[in-house]
């Protein structure tokens, strides 16, 4: 797990989440939150960057996955943030990898690899699109 300090000093930090938060979703959902997932609210409630990097809150995640039908279109991943134009960024349940997608199609074969897991993409502090100048 990723301390504060490791993570990128472009991240615009949060508070940790609260536990109450963290069981109201965990409610709505209807099982336990991803632990990688977990593990970043309990170092920053979400985050954001003065590029196009943003990280969900727990308020409200399971909300933005039911939304965008993430579980029907793509089973086994979960949305935890977006780059402020378009594109999911996703963490895959099985492998931890995250990966980026058009939230317009959500198709497993469009999906490309942002980071090896949460804590590589935070140390990162950027979205795919930015390191890569899409």
């Amino acid at each position: 797990m990723i301390s504060r300090s490791q993570i990128n000093p472009a991240c615009v930090l949060s508070p940790p989440a609260s536990s109450a938060s963290i069981a109201r979703e965990e409610a709505q959902l209807g099982r336990p939150l991803p632990n990688d997932y977990l593990d970043f609210v309990g170092v920053s409630n979400g985050l954001h960057t003065p590029g196009n990097l943003s990280l969900l809150p727990v308020e409200g995640v399971v909300a933005r996955n039911a939304d965008y039908e993430v579980q029907q279109y793509v089973p086994g991943y979960f949305m935890i943030g977006d780059d402020g134009g378009g594109i999911a960024i996703l963490l895959n349940l099985e492998d931890r990898r995250v990966y980026e997608v058009g939230m317009g199609v959500m198709d497993e074969r469009f999906m490309r690899v942002s980071a090896e897991s949460i804590d590589h993409l935070l140390a990162l502090g950027t979205s795919l699109g930015e390191r890569n100048g899409w």
